[in-house]
């Protein structure tokens, strides 16, 4: 885990304090959860397309060419 230091505005932060006390929980833990909800997917997204990568970089002869992926895409050009 990374620290991270953010600005919220003063309603905000005071609104998440309240929140944070209501569920035994800190704001941190909060925000993160919120994140996680907002962005848990495209950040998924994103390790999936780097996972893909390497090993593209790592063997370039596994990728699927156009010619194999069009009919599979039914895509005519």
């Amino acid at each position: 885990m990374k620290r991270t230091m953010i600005y919220l505005p003063d309603d905000t932060h005071q609104g998440l304090r309240k929140i944070a006390f209501e569920h035994n929980t800190s704001i941190a833990e909060l925000i993160r959860r919120a994140v996680d909800k907002v962005y848990g997917e495209d950040i998924e997204d994103i390790r999936d397309g780097e996972e893909e990568m390497a090993k593209y970089l790592a063997d370039p002869s596994s990728a699927t060419s156009w010619a194999e992926l069009r009919p599979k895409k039914k895509v005519n050009v």
